[in-house]
């Protein structure tokens, strides 16, 4: 896996008010790896926590959700695209 750039990324995601901007720290772009991968840590460290029953990342003083995770998977996503292009096996 190739790292071809480290910066910060926005991203839309799906919050319980509707659509919101995410803004993501310490990103490292690997146009080939399978997924985007959030450290948890990072986010703890910001007060943001994640509820594996509810599938929600919620601030831990006020309760206040931030996301709802869409389970994909064995995978937890923030937002999620299929693949453009597809490798058929079956040839």
């Amino acid at each position: 896996m190739k790292i071809e750039a480290y910066g910060t990324v926005t991203i839309t995601i799906n919050t319980p008010t509707g659509k919101s901007k995410m803004k993501l720290s310490y990103i490292a772009l690997a146009p080939t790896f399978f997924t985007n991968i959030v450290a948890l840590l990072r986010a703890t460290d910001n007060d943001i926590h994640f509820n594996l029953g509810r599938n929600m990342l919620y601030y831990l003083v006020t309760g206040k959700t931030v996301y709802y995770a869409k389970r994909l998977g064995g995978h937890w996503v923030l937002m999620h695209r299929e693949p453009k292009n597809t490798l058929d096996l079956t040839t």
